[in-house]
């Protein structure tokens, strides 16, 4: 008895397994088929989706897209497609307008989703082609959110690029959000938009963190419109400020008042008498020689690394590192000047 319950028992569970196997083959093979038939909807589409996008008046591709069966999962992947090869450039009003009729509905129904996955995919979609119709329920969906995850993230960077400055408001519900993700909104905003914003965001009442990046950015996109304004935040208060604001000066290579540097050679920070050194090198500011010279001495090697390195910005840097490397009082200058002077004579061989 016991055993033909153990033979009964092993048979079931063969079956069983033969049974899943048989679902799971099947469920490939259907997953299959239907990718095959799309690769094929793909292809047979792409040259007349090639000739609209030339001419909106050839309608031979929109006859086609609607007899589709997989209508919306092929024009998905031509249009990411057609963003990926054409990234550097802003998205046309076809693609958008494509997406609107066709995918709208779906997104906003995949937004709703459990899949996290999936909430994802629609969020990058949506931001890759500007789809304005879908704003109204991403603010929803970030109001509701109160976590700066991964998602939060991604629908912060969508509204920027469908030009909402809510994206920058929302920023402040996070005080842990990091620059990166500030100078990723900025990047993503219209010309004027992101104007007016940088503009909002270098007042005194700005929030830290918003003028940190604010700035940052300004220096890394080179926007000489606030030239004015950075070298103000030289005299901040606030040395992380301070900093911020000399970095973005060595990006825009320029100031109108090269006098405010002299307070930063003398400065407790070494950071701050590092980026005054590599600054008075960019901008080859003849009168901060001797300033370069002693700062070749300083007790951090950074500094003395940079203040070598601006004086080879010079026409006669050559010449000054040689005589350093051998009249410098300090030993350390003359080793760094020494390092220099041989780099130098290295590169011209």
């Amino acid at each position: 008895m016991n055993l033909f319950f153990f033979w009964m028992l092993s048979l079931s569970l063969f079956i069983g397994q033969l049974v899943l196997l048989g679902i799971l083959a099947w469920r490939k093979q259907r997953t299959n088929r239907k990718e095959s038939s799309v690769d094929r909807q793909y292809d047979d589409l792409t040259d007349a989706f090639s000739s609209y996008m030339i001419d909106q008046g050839d309608r031979r591709f929109l006859q086609q897209l609607d007899a589709s069966p997989d209508k919306q999962t092929v024009l998905e992947r031509l249009l990411n497609h057609y963003v990926a090869v054409t990234k550097t450039g802003p998205t046309s009003d076809e693609i958008t307008a494509l997406a609107e009729q066709y995918l709208a509905q779906r997104y906003a129904k995949l937004l709703k989703q459990r899949n996290w996955a999936m909430r994802m995919n629609t969020l990058y979609f949506i931001e890759d082609f500007r789809m304005a119709s879908l704003i109204p329920q991403l603010k929803e969906k970030l109001h509701k959110h109160s976590k700066l995850d991964q998602e939060t993230q991604q629908l912060i960077r969508t509204l920027a690029s469908l030009n909402e400055p809510v994206a920058i408001e929302a920023l402040a519900k996070f005080p842990e959000a990091p620059a990166r993700l500030y100078i990723d909104v900025f990047k993503r905003l219209d010309e004027l938009t992101k104007l007016d914003e940088l503009d909002a965001a270098l007042d005194a009442s700005a929030s830290p963190a918003l003028k940190h990046a604010a700035i940052s950015y300004i220096g890394m996109a080179g926007i000489m419109l606030f030239l004015p304004r950075i070298e103000k935040e030289l005299e901040n208060e606030d040395p992380e400020m301070r900093i911020q604001a000399l970095k973005a000066l060595l990006h825009l290579q320029y100031m109108n008042d090269p006098g405010s540097l002299i307070p930063f050679f003398s400065s407790d920070s070494w950071q701050e008498r590092m980026f005054a050194t590599q600054i008075a090198g960019a901008l080859q500011l003849s009168r901060y020689k001797e300033r370069l010279s002693e700062l070749l001495g300083d007790s951090i090697w950074w500094v003395r690394y940079s203040a070598a390195e601006a004086l080879t910005q010079f026409s006669d840097g050559d010449i000054l590192l040689s005589h350093l490397s051998t009249n410098h009082s300090d030993r350390y200058a003359r080793d760094m000047a020494n390092q220099w002077k041989t780099s130098l004579s290295g590169s011209e061989q």
